[in-house]
C-alpha cells in the first residue's frame, strides 16, 4: 500500500504528532506544503517543531520532497528516524553552499555530499523485524542513493515510542534561520498486499522454524517432524492441499491419500493425525504471519498446532 499525504488539510491530521509542544508561529501549511522555520537547537533531538508519525511494521518506507532554497547558513532540514539512538538525512546550508548530510548517533558519524540544486527527495526505510534501517536521497525522485550503511534500531525504555519518521528543521548556530518546505510525503507499506499469501487450493509443505524439519505424516498417520533418512520417508507424506471451508476456515488434505489433518482426542502429543473423513477436528484457521510464515489454529481445541522440539514428541494442539 502506498499512501500520499499532501499537506492540504488544516489542522494537521491526527496521524501526525509533534515531538515537542510546537512554536505555532514557526510552522505553516503553504500552497500544499508543510513549512518549517528553523529555530536554534544543539542537535536533532532538541529541534523544536519536529513533526512525526509512527512507523508501520514489519517493513515500511517514508519519502518526502524537500525544497531548501530559503535555508540560511547554519540551517539543517530533513527526514529523521526519531528514537534513541536516532538517525537522520537532510540538507545543510554552509557558507560554501548546500550539502546532503546524514548523521548516525550510534557511531557519532556524519557523512556529506555536495548538492547543486535546491529540491531533493529523502527516504527512510525500515525492516522492523530485524531492527535495521537505511537512509537515502534522490535528485530526481526516482533513483535513490543510500548515504551510509544499515542502521541498528532499538526499542528501549527511554522514549517508550519505538521509531518515528520525523520531518525536522533547525539552526546549528544558535539563531533563527530560514525555512524549508516539505511536500508529497509518502508512506509505502511494503507487505500490505497479502492476497498472494492465500494458501487456498495450493499444495504445500511446512517447515518448522524451531528445528528446520518438515511437518511429516508418518506411516501410522501421526504427524511428526520429518526423518528424511527413514525408509518410510516420501516427500508426498509432507504435502497437503489447502481447501477452503468458508469464513476463514480451511482443511488440509494429505497428498499421500491418508485423509485430512485432524485433531483427535483433546489435542495432546500424538493427537494430530490424518483421518479419511472430515470432522470438527479437521477445521483450522490459517494465521498468515507474512514472509511465507504461518500458524495453524485448531478450531476444535482453540490451540495452535505445535511440537516440543526438545523431546521429539509428535505434534499436538494443546
Amino acid at each position: 500500500m502506498k499512501e500520499m499525504m499532501i499537506f492540504l488539510q488544516k489542522p494537521l491530521q491526527p496521524i501526525w504528532q509533534w515531538n515537542h509542544l510546537p512554536v505555532n508561529d514557526k510552522w505553516s501549511l503553504t500552497k500544499g506544503a508543510f513549512r518549517l522555520n528553523t529555530l536554534p537547537a544543539k542537535n536533532f533531538m532538541y529541534a523544536k517543531n519536529t513533526l512525526t508519525q509512527r512507523i508501520i511494521g514489519p517493513e515500511s518506507s517514508a519519502a518526502v520532497q524537500l525544497d531548501v532554497k530559503k535555508l540560511k547558513v547554519g540551517d539543517v532540514a530533513g527526514l529523521g528516524l526519531l528514537n534513541v539512538p536516532y538517525y537522520w538525512i537532510g540538507v545543510a546550508k554552509t557558507d560554501k553552499g548546500l550539502v546532503i548530510r546524514s548523521y548516525d548517533l550510534v557511531n557519532n558519524k556524519t557523512l556529506k555530499e555536495p548538492l547543486k540544486q535546491t529540491k531533493v527527495f529523502l527516504r527512510g526505510f525500515g525492516d522492523f523485524d530485524k531492527d535495521l534501517a537505511t537512509l537515502s536521497y534522490s535528485t530526481d525522485g526516482i533513483n535513490f542513493k543510500e548515504l551510509g550503511t544499515e542502521l541498528r534500531l532499538a526499542y528501549q525504555m527511554k522514549t517508550f515510542q519505538g521509531v518515528r519518521f520525523a520531518l525536522f528543521a533547525f539552526n546549528t548556530e544558535g539563531k533563527n534561520g530560514g525555512y524549508a518546505d516539505f511536500d508529497n510525503f509518502k508512506i509505502d507499506e511494503l507487505l500490505s498486499d497479502r492476497s498472494k499469501n492465500s494458501p487456498i487450493g495450493k499444495i504445500m509443505t511446512f517447515t518448522n522454524l524451531a528445528n528446520n524439519q518438515l511437518f511429516w505424516n508418518s506411516p501410522r498417520s501421526i504427524i511428526r517432524s520429518a526423518n528424511t533418512g527413514s525408509k518410510d520417508f516420501d516427500i508426498k507424506t509432507c504435502q497437503f492441499k489447502i481447501l477452503d471451508k468458508g469464513n476463514g476456515k480451511i482443511t488440509l488434505d494429505a497428498v499421500d491419500g491418508s485423509g485430512f489433518l485432524t485433531v483427535s482426542g483433546i489435542g495432546l502429543s500424538g493427537d494430530l493425525r490424518t483421518q479419511k473423513t472430515e470432522n470438527e477436528g479437521s477445521l483450522f484457521l490459517w494465521q498468515d504471519m507474512l514472509k511465507n510464515q504461518c500458524m495453524l489454529l485448531s478450531l476444535k481445541t482453540n490451540r495452535f498446532v505445535g511440537v516440543n522440539v526438545l523431546t521429539g514428541e509428535p505434534y499436538s494442539a494443546d
